[in-house]
């Protein structure tokens, strides 16, 4: 017999003779999630727990319910109504943990931030369920809250709508709103929740920016689906 052969016949009896790896208790397999023998391993809980998250605001809640985490609560808050300038979009402020940097009193800068009201001057649109007996929020100031809808990507707001497509969760619904046609001050359109909370003792006419029903005026939109002076509806959907 030749070295080489000889030297062959050595290496093939050590790999036959070695004793088989054995999986130590709780090892798996990474790519396909199996422990030792094929078992499925039971997954710990923490991995179980989605790590990302989309984040909305609802308005008119100071809580964001149970299919979130509330981020924070606060109150809504813009540009003055007649104001020709300034911010054009609502804000949720938060009313705990305001923080300052260098500030100074008095104003300078002329751009300012104020409080929002409802104005809705009849009851029987929103549900008094959590407005504690009192029949319309007319005046009231109006809270929010930032919310955070765990294991979802993406969020959207639809118009005249109260439920969402298929495959999306309904987070809210409620009445579009924003500010007069008539103000010199151009709002956004958000969807304010149809049961809100109202800010105790805010009752006050303190005007600032203010939050209307927003109505459908059909012939610029398609009067099949839209009926001129029906308040429009919206719904706010997570996937």
């Amino acid at each position: 017999m030749s070295e080489l052969q000889q030297e062959m016949t050595e290496l093939r009896n050590l790999v036959v003779s070695r004793p088989a790896p054995t999986a130590s208790p709780g090892t798996g397999d990474r790519r396909n999630d199996t422990a030792a023998g094929g078992a499925h391993r039971e997954r710990r809980q923490a991995d179980l727990t989605p790590s990302f998250g989309d984040v909305y605001v609802r308005w008119g809640r100071e809580q964001c319910g149970e299919n979130a985490e509330t981020v924070y609560s606060g109150v809504a808050g813009s540009g003055w109504f007649n104001h020709y300038g300034g911010g054009s979009d609502y804000q949720c402020l938060p009313l705990e943990g305001v923080e300052w940097n260098n500030p100074v009193s008095g104003f300078q800068h002329n751009s300012f931030m104020y409080g929002t009201e409802y104005r809705v001057n009849s009851a029987g649109y929103f549900s008094t369920d959590n407005m504690e007996s009192i029949a319309s929020p007319q005046d009231y100031d109006v809270p929010c809250s930032a919310c955070h809808a765990a294991g979802r990507c993406a969020h959207v707001m639809i118009p005249a709508r109260l439920s969402c497509p298929q495959g999306w969760s309904k987070e809210y619904s409620g009445y579009l709103m924003s500010s007069n046609h008539a103000h010199q001050s151009n709002k956004n359109f958000i969807c304010v929740d149809g049961a809100p909370n109202l800010v105790p003792g805010s009752s006050a006419n303190d005007n600032g920016a203010v939050l209307y029903l927003v109505e459908a005026a059909c012939g610029s939109l398609p009067c099949g689906p839209y009926i001129s002076g029906y308040e429009l509806t919206c719904v706010v959907c997570t996937k």
